[in-house]
C-alpha cells in the first residue's frame, strides 16, 4: 500500500457549506508504512488534503485556532505548516497547478468563488464570475480545473477562460469528482459511484463497492481498478476501504469506531498536468463570442430561432438586458460582451417569444475569444466545416457591452 493522506473528523457533513462540514474539528492524517500521524497536530482543524506532483508536500485548509478563518496551508516533512494563502473570509479545497500556483475555493457573501494565486506575487485572482457555490475538485491532465457548481461538474482554464459544463446534461447532483489515470472522471451521484468517460456523452454507472454503503467522494486511485473509497454504513460513520472493482473485493483500510474518515489522496509522485499559457489582455473590458449555429442543441428546439439576446445581472442580482442580435440564416451570431460579469443567453422566435433560455450563468474574461458549436449543444459535439454566415456579413461583433465598457 502506498502512503496516503485522509481527513479524520468526529463528524462530517458532506452536503454542508465548506465552513460547516466539520463542526467538531478535523485532522489531516498521513498514513505511511503502517504509521499514522497528524500533519498539523497543533491545529484546531485541518481538512481537504492535496498532494504535490512530486509527492513531497501537502496542501490543506486549516484553522490554527478555534474561531480562526479557514486558510490554505502547506505541510512538508520535518517542518511546521506554513501559511500560503491568507484568507479572512475562509478558503477551502486547495489544489496544486503544474506551475506551482494554487487554485482554491473562497467563501464569499454570495456563495463561493474559485481563485488562483498569481505567478509573480500579489493578490489571488478570481476564475469564476457567476453566482452560485463553486467548489474546486481536481486539476485535469489537460490543465483545466474541474469544479462542482450547484450539483453539476464544470471545467475552466487556470486564467478563468473557457468555462463549460463537463457534459451539459443536467443530470443528478454530482460531487466528490476526481480524474483517474485512464482519463475518466469518477464522482458520486444519487448515492452511487459513477463516471464520465471520453467514449460516452452521458454518465455511466460503475461497479458498486457493497450493498447499502453510501460513498463520499473523492476516490483515490492506487492502480487501475483499485481505489481507496470512503463509505458509510446506514447510521454509522464514514470509513476508508480498499475497493478492487475487477475482483469485486472490498477490504477495510481505515474505519475509526467513533469518527469519519474521508477525502483520501495517494501521497506518491505523479505526472503533472499540461500547463496552460494564457493570452488574456487584462486592460480590455470585453470578450467576443461566436456561435456557429444557435439551433444546434442536444434537445431539439421547438420553434424557429430568429434573435439572440444576452443578459447580465445588476448588483442586486436582477437580470439586465445587454442587447440582442438577429441570427444569420445558418443560425450563427457574433457578439461582444462585457468581461468578468455573469452572462446568460436567450433565443427568440420571429414573434419575440423565448424558445430556449439558459438555466445558469457563464462568463468571459478580458479579450477572450470564444467559439461555441451551438446553444446547449454539449462540449462533445463537433462543428460543421463551413464559414459562419454572420462573419460574411461582418467580422466586427455586435457590441453588447453596454455600460460595462
Amino acid at each position: 500500500m502506498p502512503p496516503f493522506v485522509f481527513t479524520a473528523a468526529p463528524r462530517y457533513q458532506p452536503a454542508a457549506a465548506p465552513d460547516a462540514r466539520f463542526p467538531a474539528g478535523a485532522d489531516v492524517i498521513l498514513a505511511d508504512a503502517g504509521s499514522r500521524h497528524k500533519i498539523a497536530p497543533t491545529f484546531h482543524a485541518s481538512a481537504d488534503p492535496a498532494v504535490s506532483f512530486d509527492g513531497r508536500r501537502i496542501l490543506f485548509a486549516g484553522q490554527a485556532s478555534s474561531g480562526d478563518p479557514w486558510q490554505i496551508w502547506e505541510a512538508t516533512p520535518g517542518a511546521d505548516p506554513r501559511l500560503v494563502v491568507p484568507c479572512p473570509t475562509g478558503c477551502f479545497h486547495p489544489l496544486y497547478l503544474p506551475d506551482d500556483r494554487i487554485v482554491f475555493t473562497r467563501l464569499s457573501a454570495s456563495g463561493t468563488e474559485i481563485e488562483v494565486t498569481p505567478l509573480a506575487g500579489g493578490a489571488p485572482q478570481r476564475l469564476t464570475f457567476a453566482p452560485g457555490r463553486h467548489i474546486t475538485a481536481d486539476v485535469l491532465r489537460d490543465g483545466r480545473v474541474l469544479f462542482e457548481s450547484d450539483g453539476e461538474l464544470f471545467t475552466v482554464y487556470p486564467d478563468g477562460t473557457g468555462v463549460e459544463a463537463l457534459r451539459c446534461d443536467h443530470g443528478p447532483q454530482r460531487s466528490g469528482a476526481r480524474q483517474i489515470a485512464n482519463g475518466d472522471v469518477v464522482f458520486t451521484a444519487a448515492g452511487r459511484l459513477a463516471r464520465f468517460t471520453s467514449a460516452l456523452a452521458a454518465q455511466a454507472d460503475l461497479p458498486q463497492p457493497g450493498s447499502g454503503l453510501a460513498p463520499a467522494g473523492p476516490v483515490a486511485e492506487i492502480a487501475a481498478g483499485q481505489w481507496i473509497v470512503s463509505l458509510r454504513k446506514p447510521g454509522g460513520h464514514f470509513g476508508l476501504y480498499l475497493w478492487n472493482s475487477a475482483a469485486r473485493a472490498l477490504s477495510s483500510l481505515e474505519t475509526p469506531a467513533a469518527a469519519d474518515a474521508v477525502q483520501p489522496a495517494v501521497a506518491v509522485p505523479r505526472v503533472p498536468p499540461k500547463q496552460f499559457p494564457s493570452a488574456l489582455v487584462e486592460t480590455r473590458k470585453h470578450g467576443n463570442l461566436l456561435c456557429l449555429d444557435a439551433r444546434a442543441s442536444k434537445v431539439p428546439i421547438d420553434g424557429e430561432v430568429r434573435t439572440v439576446q444576452v443578459y447580465t445581472r445588476d448588483s442586486g442580482g436582477a437580470p439586465v438586458l445587454l442587447g440582442r442580435q438577429q441570427v444569420a440564416p445558418d443560425g450563427s451570431f457574433y457578439v461582444a460582451v462585457p468581461a468578468d460579469r455573469p452572462l446568460r443567453i436567450e433565443l427568440l422566435d420571429p414573434a419575440g417569444r423565448t424558445v430556449r433560455a439558459e438555466r445558469g450563468w457563464f462568463w468571459m474574461r478580458p479579450s477572450e475569444q470564444r467559439v461555441c458549436v451551438g446553444c446547449h449543444a454539449g462540449p462533445e459535439r463537433s462543428p460543421e466545416n463551413r464559414v459562419p454566415q454572420i462573419l460574411l456579413r461582418s467580422i466586427v461583433p455586435e457590441n453588447l457591452v453596454g455600460a460595462f465598457q
